[in-house]
């Protein structure tokens, strides 16, 4: 590294010199390191291949994530945050890693999939971290597989759920999607939805979906959304108020 001694200080680069200004106020010159891997040694040095083989396989998470992500996509819409898409990917990836079928580098996320822990590992995934399911609901609540019916008993809107400050009304929804992972196929069905009065009484509240197509995994996710009453309007407050959870995984027989 070769001091600068002139009028006036220089920074930047010519070709291969970097011209630095330190906080004290020193000139220096140095050349530019070659620091960089070509493509060529990447591929071919053995020293590259677990973060080669890592590489592969959450490619493979990132591009089944978006399918994922699509399942419940009318309530992801509403409720979700901006870590989403990379918390799927995350979380599709610890599932890849079930597979024991498959060495490092080739290992599958079908066969993670294909696990009871894998399968597991979905369930109260949320869309939206900043207002997860047990925080945002209150009360116990029963979901039945077999039929795709979900119920809260006794439900009082005002007492059983944390209410942003200007919600005035809830919507409450079930999705039933079928995730044949294997294809990148889904399939997904609603049920109505149920809009409160944050001071109505209390109700026993029954949602339920239609079968969708495909008897693969199931996947069932609960929508939570708030609103607010603008004169004879009802108007869903930002995503970010608003909750999409998975809660229950199914394989029908």
């Amino acid at each position: 590294m070769a001091k600068i001694i002139a009028p006036f200080l220089i920074k930047g680069t010519i070709e291969d010199i970097n011209f630095v200004v330190t906080a004290e106020g020193e000139n220096y010159a140095r050349m530019r390191g070659n620091t960089g891997v070509t493509a060529e040694q990447f591929k071919n040095n053995p020293i590259y291949d677990r973060i080669r083989e890592q590489g592969q396989e959450f490619g493979q998470c990132a591009k089944k994530s978006a399918i994922f992500r699509q399942l419940a996509f009318n309530f992801n819409q509403r409720a979700k945050d901006g870590s989403v898409a990379g918390r799927a990917n995350k979380l599709l990836f610890e599932i890849l890693q079930e597979d024991a079928t498959q060495p490092q580098g080739k290992r599958t996320l079908t066969e993670g999939l294909k696990t009871s822990d894998g399968k597991e590992a979905l369930l109260f995934f949320e869309s939206n971290k900043i207002r997860p399911l047990k925080k945002v609901l209150k009360i116990g609540w029963n979901y039945k597989p077999e039929n795709r019916t979900f119920i809260l008993s006794d439900f009082m809107p005002s007492q059983h759920l944390d209410w942003p400050e200007e919600a005035t009304h809830v919507q409450i929804a079930i999705a039933t999607a079928n995730w044949d992972y294997e294809k990148d196929i889904l399939n997904t069905c609603y049920s109505t939805e149920v809009t409160l009065e944050k001071m109505g009484e209390k109700q026993n509240i029954t949602l339920l979906t239609a079968k969708p197509l495909g008897d693969q995994l199931h996947l069932t996710f609960l929508f939570i959304g708030f609103l607010k009453q603008e004169r004879k309007k009802l108007k869903f407050l930002h995503r970010k108020y608003n909750t999409t959870t998975v809660i229950a995984h199914h394989t029908p027989i």
